[in-house]
């Protein structure tokens, strides 16, 4: 069955430096299913490591005002937690941080000023992740997941209506 898709595909090449990295051509179907064996059956808890870039990003929310007005440098300091916990999250099996931790990365790109509300947001996302861990919340599928996932969108498109930037299409509420 053929692709009747309008859409247009782009073939980005690899740079020279990922390539003497990884290597070039297919990969190895062997090393493909060992490696997702590893993570299939993975029994790491992820509670500590997560706690780890909770704790991190407390420190930078508490921190802000010592930035005084460096909002470029707060926005690149409180995101890179974000993005290791986005990273990692649904490797150990936490998918509900996984996908709470990608609507506050696209949340992060999208501000253009990081007044108190956005401090506000963030510090609201991290105790909410917080609780999530140690209550071993996995499933975004969950009625708790969907309900966390539709606030959290919610939230950032208030906000966004509010600041009068147009990104309703990336925090679309559905249901």
């Amino acid at each position: 069955m053929t692709n009747t898709s309008s859409k247009d595909v782009s073939v980005i090449k690899a740079s020279q430096l990922l390539q003497s990295k990884v290597g070039k051509g297919p990969l190895d179907g062997h090393k493909v299913k060992a490696s997702q064996e590893v993570i299939d059956n993975n029994r790491i808890d992820f509670a500590p490591l997560g706690n780890q870039f909770l704790d991190e990003l407390e420190v930078i929310i508490a921190d802000k005002d010592s930035l005084g007005s460096e909002p470029k440098i707060f926005k690149e300091r409180i995101t890179q937690p974000v993005m290791q916990l986005k990273a990692n999250a649904r490797m150990f099996k936490y998918g509900l941080v996984g996908e709470l931790a990608t609507i506050m990365l696209n949340f992060l790109e999208e501000i253009k000023v990081v007044d108190q509300d956005v401090v506000d947001i963030v510090d609201a996302h991290q105790k909410t992740l917080r609780t999530i861990i140690s209550q071993r919340l996995t499933d975004e599928e969950s009625p708790i997941g969907k309900t966390l996932i539709k606030e959290l969108k919610s939230l950032c498109a208030r906000y966004f209506s509010k600041q009068q930037i147009n990104a309703s299409d990336i925090f679309v509420v559905d249901g």
